[in-house]
């Protein structure tokens, strides 16, 4: 009986979420009339859900208002009022395509912010893919979903610059052009090892599976040796942790394994597992803790172990945007 009702919930929830976004459109695509005003009025009144269905459609179109207010700033996209009549169908026809086309870039960069890095970069992967590169000098590089590497090899040094996401490195030996891993200010120098390094939005972190390296930023340094860590925030690294590299690296062999991870990172290893922008409605609800052991191609497990294990709900457009709210 307790599944059957969850479903009826679940069925219900569905329901109301697509008729709120039918309102929300049906609401600001022109001026409402006074018998929509009336009919919207009756449809909250008929249940409480309906009113927190809406506002959540509300905020998801917040989020995607701003970006593209911000590209129109100014209104470069309107058309000149005072134009000879000639010529006013040809710049009518240019203004609107220009922003379809601005339209359809937003869209892009705010579903996938990644898009521009990984376009340029000299190896990167998109979300739910992984890729292995071996280097001219012998060294492999392993790219997690999401990532984006530069690569410039001289007879002086061996230069990588992460531009996004997270990678692993296992280095050739050679003691006369050091390996240097570069993620923003932070930079992480090698001989001889096997190391991983991951760029978040909160800080950069380095784990050593063999070897020794050394990371520093901003003048200050930590020396890290086989089973340590490190985070580097905007102040510096941080403490030397120790972890077991098999556990903190399982994102190699395809496993996402999260231990009381906070439901913030638990969004960026999301974000890397399929196409898609992942938005918090509250971002209270990111201090939450998830554990699991999930698959890497399986961003749905995750999705589920949310609902089940901490009570959230989610709302989806495949590929686009994925809603998490409580």
């Amino acid at each position: 009986m307790r599944t059957t009702g969850r479903a009826n919930e679940n069925i219900e929830a569905e329901r109301a979420e697509r008729e709120a976004t039918a309102w929300f459109v049906r609401l600001n695509d022109r001026k409402p009339s006074r018998s929509d005003c009336r009919a919207f009025d009756e449809w909250l009144r008929v249940d409480s859900g309906n009113g927190q269905a809406y506002e959540r459609v509300r905020l998801l179109w917040d989020d995607l208002r701003e970006p593209a207010e911000r590209l129109g700033a100014g209104g470069w996209y309107r058309v000149p009022t005072r134009q000879h009549a000639y010529r006013r169908p040809a710049i009518r026809f240019a203004a609107m395509a220009a922003a379809m086309l601005a339209i359809v870039v937003v869209t892009m960069l705010w579903r996938d912010p990644g898009l521009p890095d990984r376009a340029f970069a000299d190896y990167a992967t998109p979300p739910g893919q992984t890729r292995e590169i071996e280097l001219a000098d012998g060294s492999t590089l392993f790219l997690d979903g999401g990532s984006a590497v530069d690569v410039s090899m001289t007879g002086q040094a061996r230069d990588i610059y992460l531009l996004r996401g997270r990678a692993y490195f296992d280095v050739t030996h050679d003691e006369t052009r050091p390996f240097l891993v570069h993620s923003g200010t932070v930079e992480t120098r090698v001989l001889g090892t096997a190391f991983a390094v991951e760029q978040n939005k909160e800080n950069v972190e380095v784990t050593v599976a063999r070897g020794l390296v050394s990371v520093a930023e901003g003048g200050s340094s930590r020396r890290l040796r086989a089973g340590q860590a490190v985070a580097v925030t905007v102040t510096g690294p941080g403490a030397v942790e120790t972890v077991d590299p098999e556990l903190a690296l399982s994102w190699r062999r395809g496993l996402i394994i999260l231990d009381r991870a906070p439901l913030g990172a638990v969004v960026d290893e999301l974000e890397r597992m399929s196409a898609g922008r992942v938005v918090i409605a509250d971002q209270s609800l990111r201090q939450l803790r998830l554990s699991g052991v999930f698959q890497a191609d399986d961003a749905d497990a995750v999705l589920e172990a949310m609902r089940t294990g901490l009570g959230l709900k989610v709302l989806s457009a495949p590929g686009f945007v994925t809603l998490i709210y409580g």
